[in-house]
C-alpha cells in the first residue's frame, strides 16, 4: 500500500485523493495553505492529518502537487530546500502547462518526477470524483519514469496520453479554451436567453451546447453552422443592433467571436462574396 500526501486540498487535490483512497492507496498526509481546505480534506479521508507541506512530503511514498499554477514552483523549492524529500519517492504535480522541470528540486534531492494533467473540470470535489473515470491525462515524464506514471493515471481510472515537455503550454492554451472560454460563452449566451424572457436556458442550452462542442471536437470547421457559417450578413446585423440596444457589454465579445467563426467558416467552404458582406457588418 502507497502512502500518499497531497499538497493542495483544493478541489482536485481532493478529489484525487479520494479517487486513490478507492484504489487502495493510503492518504496519510494533507498540507494546504487555508485550515478550511485541509479541514474539508481530512473529513472525506479521516486517514490524513494535516501538516505542513514538508512534514506532509517526509512521511510519503507517493506525493501529489495539486497546488496553482503561480505557487508550484515555490512551493517544491520550499519542500526541497527542508530537505523533505523523502529517497526514491514519487512527485507528480498536477499543472497543465508545466512539464516536470518545475520539479526539479525534488528530483535533485533523489525523486522520481511526473507531470500528469487530467483534461476535465472540477467544479467541485465530488463531482470532478465522479467525471475522472475515463478522463485523458497528458503524461509528461522522463522515459524511466512514463511507466509508474502511466499506472497511476490508470489507477485513477484514466487513459494516460503522452504529451511533450516542450508542448505543454500549448496543450494548456487548448484546454483552457475549449474548457473554460465555452464556459464564459455560455454564460454569456444564458444572459442574452434570460434576457429574452427564457426562464429556463438550460432547456435550450444543455443539448445545444452538448452536441456543437462534441462535434466541433470531432469534425472542427467542418461542424460550425449559423448566420455566419451561412452567410446571413442580415441576421447578424440584427443580432448587433439589438445587443447594441439591450445589452451593448456583450458586443464586443460577439464581433470576436464572430470574426472567428468567420474565419472557420471560409475554411468550411463559404464562398467569397458572403463572407465579405458578413465582414462588412463586423467590420461596420
Amino acid at each position: 500500500m502507497r502512502r500518499v500526501a497531497v499538497i493542495g486540498p483544493g478541489r482536485v487535490g481532493t478529489a484525487l485523493g479520494m479517487a486513490l483512497d478507492r484504489a487502495g492507496y493510503r492518504i496519510v498526509a494533507v498540507a494546504g495553505r487555508s485550515r478550511q481546505g485541509s479541514d474539508d480534506f481530512v473529513r472525506r479521508l479521516p486517514s490524513a492529518r494535516s501538516m505542513a507541506a514538508a512534514d506532509a512530503a517526509r512521511g510519503a511514498e507517493l506525493v501529489l502537487v495539486c497546488v496553482g499554477d503561480d505557487a508550484l514552483v515555490e512551493v517544491v523549492r520550499r519542500v526541497a530546500a527542508a530537505d523533505a524529500v523523502a529517497e526514491g519517492s514519487r512527485w507528480m504535480h498536477t499543472s497543465g502547462g508545466y512539464g516536470t522541470d518545475v520539479l526539479e528540486p525534488v528530483r535533485l534531492a533523489g525523486a522520481a518526477v511526473a507531470a500528469c494533467h487530467p483534461a476535465q473540470t472540477f467544479p467541485d470535489p465530488d463531482t470532478g470524483l465522479a467525471a475522472l473515470p475515463g478522463t485523458s491525462w497528458a503524461v509528461t515524464a522522463d522515459e524511466g519514469d512514463l511507466g509508474w506514471a502511466r499506472v497511476l493515471v490508470t489507477d485513477l481510472r484514466g487513459s494516460p496520453v503522452t504529451v511533450d515537455a516542450g508542448s505543454r503550454t500549448l496543450y494548456h492554451a487548448g484546454l483552457t479554451v475549449g474548457s473554460n472560454a465555452t464556459a464564459t460563452v455560455v454564460t454569456l449566451a444564458r444572459d442574452l436567453l434570460l434576457g429574452a424572457g427564457v426562464t429556463d436556458p438550460s432547456q435550450f442550452l444543455g443539448p445545444l451546447v452538448t452536441t456543437s462542442a462534441s462535434n466541433a471536437a470531432s469534425r472542427g470547421a467542418a461542424a460550425l453552422t449559423g448566420p455566419v457559417r451561412r452567410g446571413d450578413a442580415g441576421t447578424v446585423a440584427r443580432q448587433l443592433d439589438e445587443l447594441r440596444t439591450v445589452l451593448p457589454e456583450a458586443v464586443e465579445a460577439y464581433l470576436a467571436l464572430s470574426r472567428l467563426a468567420l474565419r472557420h467558416a471560409r475554411r468550411a467552404g463559404l464562398g467569397d462574396e458572403a463572407a465579405a458582406a458578413v465582414a462588412a457588418v463586423l467590420d461596420n
